[in-house]
């Protein structure tokens, strides 16, 4: 929750703004980006909440009408997002970095609320966590991009592309023995 709420006051809030400074070369496309930060805030803020709240099985009622919101604010963000994605200026690479970033948004998001509706609550326990682990994949594109620049990786636009596909695939690499390992455990158990 600390981080997305850092990410949201120091890369998200200025944009609320609308300082044609603060947008630079998105100023032709603030209103997409303000629909995707607008969906994507509510997903960030609202995730961790409910992943408590799931977790813990209180509140189910909340529970149940923030998940409703969760899934709106990424069905919004992820409009932006594509539109962002489709007239990006930063060469293809990027471009389908992001694309493949909104897909799995989209996928992991539909996954938990399909499994929700079947009463699978195991698998959309699971579908979730990933799909909150594709919602903060923005959050460390945006630091990978700084680190990178730091270490002198490549050009501006090769850092761009990799944080573009590093920032979703490789935490959904990560996350996937993670979540396996628990259900290997509970049966050896």
């Amino acid at each position: 929750m600390l981080a997305a709420l850092t990410f949201w006051v120091a890369a998200a809030l200025p944009y609320l703004r609308f300082d044609p400074a603060q947008f630079g070369d998105l100023w032709s496309r603030r209103y997409p980006l303000l629909v995707h930060i607008a969906g994507g805030s509510v997903a960030l803020l609202i995730g961790p909440l409910q992943l408590w709240l799931g977790a813990t099985r209180r509140r189910l009622d909340w529970h149940r009408t923030l998940g409703t919101l969760y899934v709106v604010g990424v069905t919004v963000g992820v409009l932006g997002a594509f539109y962002l994605a489709l007239t990006t200026p930063g060469g293809w690479i990027y471009s389908w970095g992001l694309i493949g970033l909104g897909v799995a948004w989209t996928i992991t998001t539909a996954m938990a609320y399909v499994a929700i509706r079947r009463r699978a609550l195991d698998q959309h326990r699971e579908w979730m966590i990933r799909s909150y682990v594709v919602t903060l994949a923005f959050v460390l594109f945006r630091a990978l991009v700084v680190e990178f620049g730091a270490l002198g990786v490549g050009t501006p636009g090769e850092q761009a592309a990799l944080a573009a596909w590093f920032c979703w695939a490789v935490p959904l690499l990560l996350t996937e023995p993670v979540l396996q390992l628990r259900k290997l455990g509970a049966v050896t158990a």
